[in-house]
């Protein structure tokens, strides 16, 4: 699909509906991987409460994760905090917590939402979910993964609609001089 069809698509498209979470991210990561921070871009995710996301209904706890600039890693669930680290090297982030050491890659990162994908294919070779997903506590508060899905589809289609006014105000000028010059 080339920019033009994107931009002129994102102004009447819906977000279609998903039957897993793994599958809605690789949907909306095909346009908005572009909007995404870097991971060396720490203001965006150090010292905020992150709440884990999942699409599993027997998953009702309340998961923060913190990031301290000083590389401890904090991870409470209902309120008791167990801590480990956290660093962005090896060209990804690593999270040491309880004995393990998991590399990730990043898939997305605003001041909201930060996507993670455990290194490997974890959802072929373990059975396990695909993505580590977590929002800003505000953002995520009494929403399911697909509201924030929906909210994360929003954040392409305000920024192409955008793009699609620059265009139209870029020709419009182009056609104005065009015409003064004739």
């Amino acid at each position: 699909m080339n920019s033009l069809s994107k931009i002129f698509n994102s102004i009447n498209t819906e977000l279609p509906r998903f039957d897993s979470m793994d599958q809605g991210i690789d949907h909306i990561m095909q346009y908005l991987w572009r909007f995404s921070e870097d991971l060396h871009e720490h203001e965006f995710y150090l010292n905020k409460r992150w709440k884990e996301v999942r699409d599993d209904v027997n998953f009702q706890e309340s998961v923060l994760h913190v990031f301290k600039p000083d590389g401890q890693y904090l991870r409470i669930l209902e309120g008791d905090i167990h801590t480990g680290s956290w660093e962005n090297s090896i060209g990804g982030f690593v999270i040491k917590f309880a004995g393990k050491h998991e590399l990730y890659d990043k898939v997305f990162l605003n001041e909201n939402f930060f996507i993670l994908k455990k290194h490997g294919d974890q959802a072929v070779t373990r059975g396990q979910k695909k993505y580590f997903f977590i929002a800003s506590e505000r953002m995520a508060r009494r929403r399911e993964w697909v509201d924030l899905l929906d909210i994360m589809y929003e954040i392409y289609k305000g920024n192409t609609n955008y793009m699609l006014i620059v265009v139209i105000f870029f020709v419009i000028v182009a056609i104005i001089i065009f015409f003064s010059l004739i």
